[in-house]
């Protein structure tokens, strides 16, 4: 499997990234159970991807536990990503140890920043972290669902990585992704098949959509119609080429300037395999160029500082 560096950081990762959030119990849209859940990150493993991501956030810790329970005796092997929400920074130490217990392990490869709270300093948090990466805790540092200014501040820190939602129909600012580039700070996308729109699994005969998805903002009655419009180009290309949908989705992921690594998730084996020919897809200059475009349009119709699921913390 394809390889990159995590930005600066000597940290070596799959370009492919198995996530994690969907067997977070209650989600309903992953594994149905805990052996199947484990696995299948055995599965991924055993295919050749090194990279898993997870977070306290999922579930409660249960899938940083099944991750623990995956990786046993094959530790070394792996570059396991986990997060959480930022906190004050005396809290910190626990929400890491809390994370090492599940993942039974006695350091995270990357510790991430889950997202920002407008309400605390920034600062004082990513010193903290800091500290946590000089005790050994943590290898490197990354943030998650920043914007231009906190990036800007992260950086002064060592991030390594900025973990935004990414996808032909959805984007992240210029000015981030040029800041991102700039600094040497790897880009790893997640809702990189915009939940499911980008599979061929809905049309515009879809009825009302439930569950999780419900609160995205691309299934918004407003935006899905021309979300789908997109989805229907990039099968189109799927059938001329004679893949997936979801490769081609994840193939043009591959292919745009600054991301290291694409975050999917899966249900099965099957699926990730699936997504694994993503690899074997070549798309030409004229096709990513032509879904690069559709796909701004669409974003284009979301507010600029909108969360893809309307929710930030205070």
């Amino acid at each position: 499997m394809q390889t990159a560096l995590l930005g600066s950081s000597d940290i070596e990762v799959t370009k492919l990234c198995l996530g994690t959030w969907n067997m977070a119990k209650g989600g309903g849209w992953g594994p149905d159970d805990d052996e199947k859940a484990i696995a299948l990150i055995r599965h991924a493993l055993d295919t050749g991807c090194t990279f898993l991501d997870t977070a306290r956030g999922y579930g409660g810790g249960h899938a940083e536990r099944l991750v623990g329970q995956a990786v046993a005796g094959r530790r070394e092997e792996v570059v396991i990503a986990t997060k959480a929400v930022q906190c004050p920074p005396e809290q910190l130490g626990n929400e890491i140890e809390a994370s090492l217990d599940g993942l039974q392990t006695d350091y995270v490869d990357l510790y991430i920043c889950h997202w920002p709270r407008p309400s605390l300093p920034l600062e004082p948090f990513l010193a903290e972290m800091v500290r946590q990466r000089e005790l050994g805790k943590i290898r490197a540092i990354g943030a998650s669902n920043f914007n231009l200014e906190q990036m800007s501040i992260a950086s002064e820190f060592g991030v390594v990585s900025l973990q935004p939602p990414l996808s032909i129909l959805w984007r992240i600012p210029d000015p981030i992704l040029d800041f991102c580039r700039q600094q040497n700070i790897a880009l790893t996308s997640y809702s990189s098949l915009a939940q499911g729109l980008l599979t061929g699994r809905y049309t515009q005969g879809t009825g009302e959509i439930s569950g999780v998805r419900s609160k995205n903002a691309l299934f918004s009655d407003d935006i899905m119609p021309q979300a789908l419009k997109v989805a229907e180009r990039v099968d189109s290309i799927a059938d001329r080429l004679g893949c997936a949908s979801s490769q081609v989705a994840l193939a043009w992921l591959l292919r745009t300037s600054g991301v290291s690594s694409v975050i999917v998730g899966a249900s099965r084996p099957e699926q990730w395999d699936e997504n694994l020919g993503a690899f074997d897809v070549s798309l030409s200059d004229q096709d990513y160029e032509e879904l690069d475009r559709a796909g701004r349009e669409v974003w284009g119709k979301v507010a600029p500082d909108a969360a893809m699921w309307g929710w930030k913390p205070e």
